[in-house]
């Protein structure tokens, strides 16, 4: 669970953390693709993120902590890697924020890493999931209504 310190840096007189963590990649192309569809910079988005999670704490309401994903893999047989489909991210978040998250990485007993990939997945797949999973979970709804 060991994981790397956040970076602390200074911009425009405030301080902000960047903490790297790990996103299958087409998750990182849609919080991308998100930010922009909300007007946002990916730091103001990011933010927003992190401050929802805190305050709706969703993780006490069944939201599962998800673990992070190398980079590459290596296949026993031959001993070479392969790509997993996975992309290091660099959040970067207001310092206060960042301490907060790093504290409740903490008193979860998980990595500050895998507590950022589960707080942007919560973000990206129950606040603002993308249209093709709207409309599955309207369907099933739907059917669900017809059969009782």
């Amino acid at each position: 669970m060991e994981s790397k310190p956040m970076r602390v840096l200074q911009e425009r007189g405030s301080r902000y953390a960047e903490v790297s963590t790990r996103l299958p990649v087409k998750m990182h192309l849609y919080t991308k693709a998100l930010a922009f569809a909300l007007g946002k910079t990916l730091k103001s988005m990011y933010q927003d993120c992190a401050e929802r999670f805190l305050t709706e704490a969703p993780w006490k309401y069944g939201l599962r902590w998800r673990p992070t994903r190398g980079l590459t893999t290596r296949l026993s047989e031959v001993g070479s890697k392969t790509v997993t489909g996975w992309t290091q991210v660099n959040v970067r978040v207001r310092y206060e924020t960042a301490i907060r998250l790093e504290a409740l990485a903490a008193k979860e007993k998980i990595s500050v890493s895998s507590l950022y990939y589960t707080m942007l997945y919560w973000w990206a797949w129950y606040q603002y999931p993308p249209a093709y999973e709207r409309e599955r979970r309207a369907k099933a709804l739907a059917n669900k209504g017809d059969s009782s």
